[in-house]
């Protein structure tokens, strides 16, 4: 699966910003994945990436 930076970078100004919410995104499902909620063939870093596209993921700004 190949994800456009492009995307990403639609939704947020700050790319590192993006980064960092995705890595908490994927950090959450990975746990969520070892405790049987999440099916072991989604990959916890691409659908982190995936949700942030659509705008699935919600954070607090600081």
């Amino acid at each position: 699966m190949i994800i456009s930076a492009e995307k990403i970078y639609k939704r947020f100004e700050n790319k590192y910003k993006a980064v960092n919410v995705a890595a908490l995104e994927a950090r959450k499902l990975k746990d969520e994945q070892t405790k049987g909620f999440l099916e072991d063939h989604i990959k916890p870093v691409f659908e982190a990436i995936r949700r942030l596209i659509a705008g699935k993921i919600r954070y607090k700004e600081d």
